[in-house]
C-alpha cells in the first residue's frame, strides 16, 4: 500500500483519494440527489481533514435546515482547528482593526459578518418570541450609548441568571426627531422567555393583534421602557430575516457591539467540508437566484458565495 491515512475509525485512507479527489459534478448535488451528495463524503470525511486544506464548498447543519454553499475561491477549511492563539481559524484574512485600506468596504463587511453570526444563532437555536424594547428618557439617557450599555447589561445578566431568558438583540437608533441632536436608541430581538413575566397589550381597551393577527403583548420585567412581544409562528424565518435587518441599518455598532446574546446559547451550526468540492459554474443557476432558491452573498473582495437550502431530514435520513 503506499502513503495513507487514518480515518477515525482507524480505516486506511490513500493520500492520492483524500486531499485532492475530484469535484462533485451537478448530478451529485442537484435537490433530487442531495441523498447520495450526503452518503458521498458524510461518513468517512466529516468533522476532519487536514488543517493547511480548504475547499471551496461545504453545508451548515441547522436545526430545521441545511445549507449548501459553494464559493467561487477555496476559502473553507477542511478542518476546524485553532491558531497559536487558541482563535478559530477565519475562512479568508481581513485587516487588523483600523488598517483597512478601505475604511467603509471594511465596516461593510464587518457588518456582513454580524449579520450572517445572528442569523446562525437564530438558525441554531427554536426562540418562541420576537420583541422591541424603546426606552423611557426619565429612567435613562437613551441618547447615550455607554449610559444605555450599562442598565441594559446587568438587566440581560439578571433576566438570564434568574428567570432562563435566552436572547439575541440588536440595537438601533430612531430616526432623528424635530428638535434632537442625536437619535435615541431601541432594540429589536429574538428570545425565549423563560419565566420573564407579559401580560396581554390592549388598545382602546381591547387585545390588540400585529398587522399579521398575532396576539401582541408587553413584557412587564422590561422596566426601562416600552415594549412589545409576539409569539413566532411558522413563519420562523421570515421573522429571523426580519430582526437581522436591522443590522444592516446601521453604520457602526451602537454599543461597541452589533448585537449582544445570551451565552447559554448555540452560537454556529455543524459545519460539514466538502473536500472535493463543488463546481462554482455548474453550481450556480440562475432560475434559482432569480426565483430565490440560491441566495448570493460577496464575502470579501470579489469572493462571492451560492447558497442552497434542503431540507435536514434528508441529511439525516442519509447519514
Amino acid at each position: 500500500m503506499g502513503d495513507f491515512v487514518l480515518d477515525p475509525w482507524g480505516e486506511p485512507i490513500p493520500l492520492d483519494n483524500w486531499l485532492h479527489p475530484d469535484t462533485f459534478t451537478r448530478s451529485a448535488w442537484d435537490t433530487s440527489r442531495a441523498q447520495d451528495l450526503w452518503a458521498s463524503y458524510s461518513a468517512r470525511l466529516r468533522g476532519y481533514g487536514a488543517a493547511d486544506t480548504k475547499t471551496n464548498a461545504r453545508i451548515k447543519l441547522y436545526l430545521h435546515k441545511a445549507v449548501l454553499q459553494v464559493s467561487n475561491d477555496f476559502i473553507f477549511p477542511t478542518a476546524d482547528w485553532e491558531n497559536e492563539k487558541g482563535r478559530k481559524r477565519r475562512e479568508y484574512d481581513i485587516p487588523s482593526k483600523g488598517q483597512a485600506a478601505d475604511p467603509e468596504r471594511s465596516a461593510s463587511e464587518s457588518c456582513r459578518r454580524a449579520k450572517a453570526k445572528v442569523r446562525d444563532i437564530a438558525l441554531c437555536n427554536q426562540f418562541t418570541h420576537m420583541f422591541t424594547w424603546t426606552l423611557d428618557p426619565k429612567l435613562v439617557d437613551r441618547y447615550d450609548p455607554e449610559q444605555v450599555y450599562k442598565k441594559v447589561r446587568p438587566f440581560l445578566s439578571n433576566m438570564t441568571q434568574r428567570k432562563d431568558f435566552r436572547y439575541v438583540v440588536i440595537p438601533e437608533y430612531h430616526k432623528l426627531k424635530p428638535g434632537e441632536e442625536k437619535p435615541a436608541i431601541h432594540f429589536h430581538g429574538l428570545c425565549s422567555l423563560g419565566s420573564v413575566r407579559i401580560e396581554r397589550a390592549l388598545k382602546r381597551g381591547r387585545p390588540r393583534h400585529d398587522k399579521h393577527g398575532r396576539p401582541v403583548y408587553n413584557m412587564t420585567d422590561w422596566g426601562f421602557g416600552w415594549s412589545t412581544v409576539v409569539p413566532l409562528d411558522e413563519n420562523y424565518e421570515k421573522a429571523v430575516n426580519y430582526v437581522t435587518k436591522y443590522i444592516s441599518k446601521q453604520d457602526k455598532k451602537i454599543l461597541g457591539k452589533y448585537y449582544l446574546s445570551s451565552r447559554s446559547l448555540r452560537k454556529a451550526p455543524d459545519i460539514v467540508p466538502i473536500d472535493q468540492g463543488v463546481d462554482f459554474d455548474s453550481f450556480v443557476d440562475d432560475f434559482k437566484l432569480d426565483t430565490g432558491k440560491q441566495y448570493e452573498t460577496t464575502v470579501f473582495r470579489d469572493v462571492k458565495v451560492v447558497s442552497e437550502d434542503f431540507d435536514r431530514g434528508v441529511f439525516d435520513e442519509a447519514d
